[in-house]
């Protein structure tokens, strides 16, 4: 095997629930059937890493140095705050429709383990809102693990302490431990339907 080829595998593990036997079936699909594909993979990966960032305000995917679409949405209530893990699950939220508020995407969850420490989240911003009083209810959004739970009382303890803002959890129609990017669309509406204060 060529040197290259496997650089390529190695390079498709490290991406999110790829193995050594996808990656392999990846890396010789791309090389040895589908060549025109791979060179517009490429095209797009070079395409989306010069005209893509994080949205400076609710940390979502937005054009570089721009506020994302749902920020900027006028429609959208400014009061109404939705705090997800990771730009997954605020795009999980989008497609069901349910949500109507802005977004805060946090960057993680608390975790000792992984060394994830507040110092490494964006929970400065969400204390910024609610001192400037932009925000009256605050939907966590939050896996429904023990990493979640901890980051969501650190947000009541912390970062809200005794302010006046209305702190809820989304309801939960998901297993204890899953992840929000993997629910459909229809449990996602349910969870939030059905939030409860924190």
């Amino acid at each position: 095997m060529s040197e290259s080829f496997e650089n390529l595998k190695n390079s498709l593990r490290k991406m999110p629930s790829v193995g050594a036997k996808a990656a392999e079936r990846i890396a010789l699909h791309l090389l040895l059937e589908n060549q025109n594909f791979a060179n517009e993979l490429v095209n797009n990966i070079n395409l989306a890493l010069d005209e893509v960032d994080r949205c400076p305000e609710c940390g979502g995917l937005s054009v570089k140095d721009c506020v994302c679409k749902i920020c900027s949405d006028s429609s959208r209530s400014s009061e109404l705050l939705c705090v997800v893990e990771s730009v997954s699950d605020l795009l999980s939220i989008e497609k069901s429709g349910a949500w109507r508020g802005k977004y805060l995407v946090l960057g993680g969850k608390l975790s000792p383990m992984k060394r994830v420490s507040p110092e490494s989240l964006r929970f400065a911003k969400i204390k910024e809102l609610v001192e400037q009083n932009i925000v009256k209810e605050i939907i966590l959004a939050l896996s429904n693990d023990m990493e979640g739970e901890a980051t969501c009382h650190y947000i009541q303890e912390c970062v809200i302490k005794n302010n006046s803002v209305k702190l809820s959890r989304i309801g939960f129609g998901l297993p204890s431990g899953s992840q929000l990017g993997f629910a459909d669309s229809l449990t996602i509406k349910s969870a939030l339907d059905a939030r409860k204060s924190y």
